[in-house]
């Protein structure tokens, strides 16, 4: 059973390996002001700071990815390996890009369920990590599994990853590379 630093540091890992994606799909916000430009107008004149950049927009970039949104993309990943050992791949396969979109915050695929947030994505990665573990006991049942086995499905789960975010109009090195640490943060859940 993955304990619970081991849930949070694979939430790590797969929040740095979705920040270059998130930076291509999702939209750009305003960056924040910086400090002296976080003082009102009217208070900047009357202390005579100067307006450094005036009529200037702000520069744009997209807003941070956190350990919450890694933890929900990794148990969607998780979710596949389910899938997968107990024979419903076709529907996580065909629901995966509007599941990742939601995850990851893309405008106009939210399913307004709220995502968890801070110890409580934790608590559900490792809950996930733990059905993933029954799944493979069950299955072991019927004859030896072990970790070759695994790794055989999150390699599965790695490449059909990778073609949802080609369809999503990722880049395919960077869908690829996103889609290859992904498989690394779940397979370290597993000591795989």
């Amino acid at each position: 059973m993955p304990t619970d630093y081991a849930c949070q540091t694979a939430a790590e890992q797969a929040a740095r390996a979705i920040a270059p994606v998130y930076a291509l799909l999702a939209p750009e916000r305003d960056r924040p002001p910086a400090e002296d430009e976080a003082m009102p107008v009217v208070l900047r004149s009357y202390l005579g700071t100067p307006d450094r950049f005036p009529g200037r927009r702000r520069a744009l970039e997209p807003p941070a990815v956190n350990t919450s949104m890694g933890a929900a993309v990794l148990l969607l990943f998780l979710d596949g390996v389910r899938a997968e050992l107990t024979g419903s791949m076709a529907h996580w396969h065909a629901t995966l890009p509007r599941r990742l979109s939601d995850a990851l915050g893309v405008p106009g695929a939210s399913s307004g369920r709220p995502r968890a947030g801070g110890w409580q994505s934790t608590a559900e990665l490792q809950k996930g990590a733990e059905e993933v573990l029954t799944d493979l006991v069950g299955r072991a049942r019927g004859g030896p599994v072990g970790p070759a086995d695994l790794t055989a499905r999150l390699v599965l789960i790695e490449d059909v990853v990778s073609g949802a975010l080609r369809r999503m109009s990722v880049p395919p090195d960077a869908g690829i590379r996103c889609a290859a640490e992904l498989s690394a943060a779940a397979g370290s859940l597993f000591g795989v």
